[in-house]
């Protein structure tokens, strides 16, 4: 399966049905990974915004830093918000001190919604304005289908989708140390692939190839991943069907940053693996090099089985490694 790649058309909503007020969250407790003195980061996990349901609300809307877990539509129960809260609250007890700092200091929302028929209605503005007010009123939005093909709130789909948003608003490539390193082990990533190429055809097997053009967003050079067309194509052409320029990515109508998508959606698919590896998601991105499809087991990077099309194949060695430090260094 494809990453689901999020457009305008996921960004309109039928109901907001959870604006009770934004008192009840839960909060997570960092306790310091370098200094047992030093004061603890609390990252706050809401599951209401009061007096915020509407387009015409958005301007003051008023959300304090932390993750907004929202119900919209009156299909969500709250089971199924409270596993969302569950795994945003276990992704932050996990992190690194410096990568909860980094969250404490942004207003996340995730929605969840039925599924795209869903998104339907005039309250769907409400949604659509929110996501245009990124960097003013709420730093990143992602949403959680509970009946678009499967419920996601009960697979690992949740540490994904942070995963996306970390990358994409949360760190904003500044020059901190997690920050620096995600893109490091990205570039690691890719230049493994190109090194394994020889030692699979030596042995007769496929290679692992990435195709990043899903997820290029119109930012991709001529160092592209193993597998990646250049110019990225679309039915022959590199223009879409909107009329859009495809030759260095698709463009993404909801993360419209300058910015290559690939590294947030790769560590996505990744994390989920580590945490739950049978009910993970893998990238349909990832293919053999004859075409064979990308094999959902094994130990990350690690090649025990010899099997190149999967994740023991080495290029997720950085990747993993990457995981470890930052997003699991407080998981026992």
């Amino acid at each position: 399966m494809i990453l689901g790649r999020t457009t305008l058309s996921v960004l309109i909503c039928s109901a907001l049905t959870a604006c009770n007020g934004d008192t009840n969250s839960n909060t997570v407790p960092s306790a310091s990974s370098t200094s047992s003195a030093q004061a603890q980061t609390t990252v706050k996990v809401f599951d209401s915004i009061s007096n915020c349901s509407t387009k015409a609300d958005v301007p003051n809307c008023n959300f304090s830093n932390g993750i907004y877990v929202i119900k919209l539509g009156n299909t969500i129960n709250d089971a199924q918000q409270q596993r969302v809260v569950n795994q945003a609250n276990n992704m932050m007890q996990w992190a690194h001190q410096d990568v909860r700092d980094q969250f404490a200091a942004k207003r996340i929302v995730i929605g969840v919604i039925e599924n795209e028929q869903s998104l339907n209605g005039p309250l769907g503005e409400f949604v659509l304005e929110l996501n245009n007010k990124k960097g003013t009123i709420i730093d990143g939005i992602e949403l959680i289908y509970t009946n678009q093909g499967k419920d996601e709130t009960q697979y690992p789909t949740t540490y994904q989708k942070l995963m996306q948003l970390y990358d994409y608003y949360i760190d904003q490539n500044t020059n901190s140390a997690p920050g620096s390193e995600l893109n490091q082990a990205y570039d690691q990533f890719k230049l493994a692939l190109t090194t394994m190429k020889p030692i699979a055809q030596a042995n007769n097997q496929e290679y692992l190839t990435y195709d990043e053009c899903n997820y290029g967003n119109q930012q991709l050079d001529n160092n592209r991943a193993l597998g990646t067309p250049n110019p990225c194509t679309e039915n022959g052409s590199t223009i879409n069907d909107d009329g859009d320029d495809i030759s260095n990515g698709k463009p993404d109508s909801v993360h419209t940053l300058a910015t290559n998508l690939n590294p947030g959606a790769l560590l996505g698919t990744v994390y989920e693996y580590k945490v739950d590896s049978a009910r993970n998601t893998p990238a349909g991105e990832l293919r053999g090099s004859n075409g064979s499809s990308f094999s959902d087991t094994g130990a990350l990077g690690s090649l025990t089985q010899n099997q190149m099309v999967s994740w023991e194949n080495p290029a997720f060695k950085p990747l993993d490694s990457y995981l470890t430090k930052w997003f699991f260094a407080n998981k026992s």
